[in-house]
């Protein structure tokens, strides 16, 4: 009997130049079986692991009280955000982090930040597995690890077997001003705690032959290795974040997938009361006083149907963009000049919105309420606006009504022309 074939697994990385493809054979040993200039020509698949350029990534080693485990998250974001690494929330900040080492009360992180606007050349939407490049090879342990990606070169640092730090090398040859660049990348890792002395330092050449590291030794600082670029690994743990474009269209198809199901759920249905309707149209031919009973059965459900379609608009402006309160406030705020105008109220409901307002001046206050009347985004409302009340400091108060084409203004809705800043 023949054993079940294995599925064969693929791995996308970077190389010098361009991408390359590794698939495992039955006997899991790595092949490579394909390159090109641009990751999509390669067209990966569900399944695939992508590796993510060291330069479409960053990298942030940092040590965290180690008393309760499940604020680790939590805490390396408050990091990022400090470095300014991190979106405006958590849900738009993509990013990975595992614990390196312990000790104490203390525990090493190392994060991994993937940018929201990684371009998508470097993505796929159909792959739910990513990883940063430097885990997809052998990296030896307690070393650094340097290889070319994309044209440049970049260094990957381990502590013990762990992955601890990455990052892009301004040099373009290996040479003594890339060993002093390594140096200098060690040593706030060594400041931190977070290395124990220099590590070796292992190159790998993607050519024919290795590269001169004569100017590398002279400097004699870092001891250096030259090694064939190795096939890549499967790292231990891929990312468990996905690059936001990602995760955006793979929500988009899985909501286009189940809106789909739903279409082909509703066509067989509606066929199979189609073929209903036919064969007992068919059998009550010669029967129409029971033909007709059933039609005046149906009323109902017909009856049922419009009275649903008026009750859905009835809510159709609740659920229009152009109604959301933020929309609204938005298109608002952005017509306000830089300085002199400032909104004090900003009321909102299904059929009506009110502003009001302080402007420094009697002219200021006159032309946002014309420029709210006529901006475009805003043409959902018909718009009165009063005129501007003035105060005894020389500046005005205004107020502007919207009520939404169609609709009318339900009582007490009324709204006085004061500041809510008292």
């Amino acid at each position: 009997m023949k054993s079940p074939r294995q599925i064969r697994r693929a791995l996308f990385r970077p190389a010098s130049a361009g991408w390359q493809k590794w698939e495992q054979d039955e006997a899991r040993l790595w092949r490579e079986t394909g390159g090109a200039a641009d990751l999509s020509e390669l067209k990966p698949e569900a399944g695939a692991l992508v590796a993510v350029p060291v330069r479409r990534a960053f990298s942030l080693a940092v040590w965290v009280p180690a008393e309760d485990p499940s604020l680790f998250g939590d805490l390396i974001f408050t990091q990022l955000e400090l470095r300014g690494l991190a979106g405006r929330t958590r849900e738009t900040t993509s990013f990975s982090w595992q614990e390196v080492a312990r000790e104490g009360g203390e525990a090493l992180l190392h994060a991994v930040v993937l940018p929201s606007n990684l371009a998508p050349r470097y993505w796929h939407g159909a792959v739910t597995e990513y990883a940063v490049s430097p885990s997809c090879l052998p990296l030896a342990p307690d070393a650094v690890t340097v290889w070319e990606e994309e044209g440049g070169w970049v260094a990957g640092v381990t502590r013990g077997d762990r992955l601890l730090h990455f990052q892009p090398l301004a040099e373009k040859t290996p040479s003594a001003p890339m060993a002093m660049e390594i140096w200098l990348m060690q040593a706030p890792l060594e400041a931190g705690r977070m290395l124990s002395a220099n590590a070796r330092v292992t190159l790998y050449y993607q050519g024919t032959a290795a590269p001169d590291l004569s100017d590398w030794r002279s400097a004699g600082e870092l001891e250096v290795a030259a090694e064939k670029f190795p096939p890549p690994v499967l790292p231990a743990a891929p990312l468990d974040c996905l690059p936001l474009p990602v995760r955006d269209l793979q929500r988009t198809k899985e909501t286009g997938a189940r809106r789909q199901k739903i279409a082909l759920l509703a066509a067989a249905v509606y066929f199979v009361l189609v073929l209903a309707l036919a064969a007992n149209t068919l059998w009550l031919w010669w029967r129409a006083d029971s033909l007709q009973a059933t039609m005046a059965g149906e009323a109902g459900e017909v009856d049922a149907v419009r009275a649903a379609m008026q009750r859905w608009n009835a809510i159709e402006p609740a659920l229009d963009p152009v109604g959301y309160p933020l929309e609204v406030l938005y298109q608002a705020a952005r017509l306000l000049p830089k300085d002199g105008v400032r909104l004090t109220l900003f009321q909102m409901n299904v059929q009506r919105v009110i502003l009001a307002g302080e402007a420094s001046t009697l002219q200021a206050a006159q032309r946002f309420q014309e420029d709210v009347r006529k901006n475009p985004d805003l043409t959902a409302y018909d718009w009165t606006m009063e005129s501007p009340r003035p105060l005894p400091t020389g500046s005005a108060r205004f107020q502007i009504d919207g009520v939404r084409h169609g609709a009318v203004a339900a009582d007490g809705e009324e709204a006085s022309n004061e500041s809510t800043d008292g």
